[in-house]
């Protein structure tokens, strides 16, 4: 007969098996434990955040680019806050006692002639007294020039600081093709797409500040052209298609530049005539035209913007970053030269 084997020493046993099978280095997880989490189910299916990012990233490219604004915005506010306490307490003086020696003092009094120019120029808009839209032109002249020397004194803190933003903007893909109108070379570190629509009245408003940037950065910028025309303007698609049947002849540009300097006179006649104008072989315009040859391509740039979620013109995205609306020279400069100070080798030939 066996001897009973005592329950102390069953205990010991079952513990340190139990204590080797922890040291056992864990399996490889599955292929299902791996797998990018669901978002959602239903009937047994699952939709990954890879899958749902796949459909919603680029329309959530506004959403996300406010976002960023947004933290951008209030990280430069901490940073230029610290920097005025910090030059506050070095100086001696209140935070507003530098405020009125860098601000107050700078504004001074807007000059009678700028005064009597807006007094002019928005006299309906104004009181009826004479002295009190004088006050109010002055009061309104004071806050701009205000707002002017605030955000110069900003910049000059946070330049002075090395200020550097380390967060990412979010940026949006759009496939660019030989077909597409381009200026500027093809390698250029700077590549800005332009969604426009030749009858929209604030995409040729930006007109001239496309033209100061190419002036401005020369070859270390490219802009290329894609077409959306909105069903509001009665001739835009037709002016779209016009403008790549020119492009066939080596003439978009130029045709592009009629089109915005002649917004009012927008027609097919007036395309064709503008043709022969531009020395474009009016013939082989006129068929390209007439056939709706380049419909296809309108409809793939078309496509594009929907699939990014742009529904208005003028848009644009700077190296995939997006700015939307007739944006004044300013709002560019601060997206370009913040794209090229992320490319060091680039930002050392400024």
């Amino acid at each position: 007969m066996k001897q009973a084997v005592p329950v102390s020493i069953l205990i010991g046993l079952v513990a340190s098996a139990a204590l080797a099978q922890s040291q056992k280095p864990a399996p490889p997880p599955t292929a299902a434990a791996v797998q990018e989490p669901a978002v959602a189910t239903f009937a047994g299916q699952a939709i990954t955040a890879l899958q749902l990012e796949a459909v919603a990233g680029p329309r959530l490219l506004r959403a996300r680019n406010e976002e960023y604004k947004i933290k951008a915005e209030l990280a430069q506010e901490l940073a230029s806050d610290r920097l005025k306490s910090d030059a506050a307490s070095k100086l001696g003086v209140t935070l507003p006692e530098l405020y009125r020696l860098n601000v107050t003092e700078k504004a001074g009094e807007p000059a009678k002639e700028e005064v009597d120019e807006l007094l002019k120029r928005y006299r309906s808009q104004l009181p009826p007294d004479d002295a009190q839209a004088r006050e109010e032109v002055v009061r309104y002249l004071k806050a701009q020039r205000t707002r002017e020397l605030e955000q110069a004194w900003q910049r000059d803190l946070l330049a002075g600081a090395g200020f550097r933003l380390l967060i990412d903007p979010p940026r949006a893909s759009v496939p660019v093709s030989d077909t597409d109108p381009s200026r500027g070379p093809a390698g250029a570190p700077i590549t800005v797409i332009e969604f426009s629509d030749f009858q929209c009245p604030y995409c040729g408003r930006v007109q001239p500040t496309m033209q100061r940037l190419r002036l401005n950065y020369g070859e270390r910028l490219r802009v290329v052209f894609k077409q959306l025309p909105l069903a509001m303007h009665q001739h835009a698609r037709a002016a779209a298609e016009a403008s790549l049947c020119a492009g066939q002849q080596g003439k978009f540009w130029e045709m592009h530049d009629w089109m915005f300097a002649n917004q009012t006179r927008i027609a097919p006649d007036a395309f064709k005539a503008a043709a022969t104008e531009l020395k474009i072989d009016s013939e082989a315009f006129a068929k390209c035209v007439d056939s709706k040859a380049m419909a296809g391509k309108v409809d793939e740039d078309m496509k594009a913007a929907e699939g990014l979620g742009i529904t208005g013109t003028p848009a644009f995205l700077v190296n995939g970053r997006l700015i939307e609306g007739a944006q004044p020279f300013e709002a560019f400069q601060d997206v370009i030269d913040d794209e090229l100070a992320r490319q060091p080798a680039v930002a050392g030939t400024r």
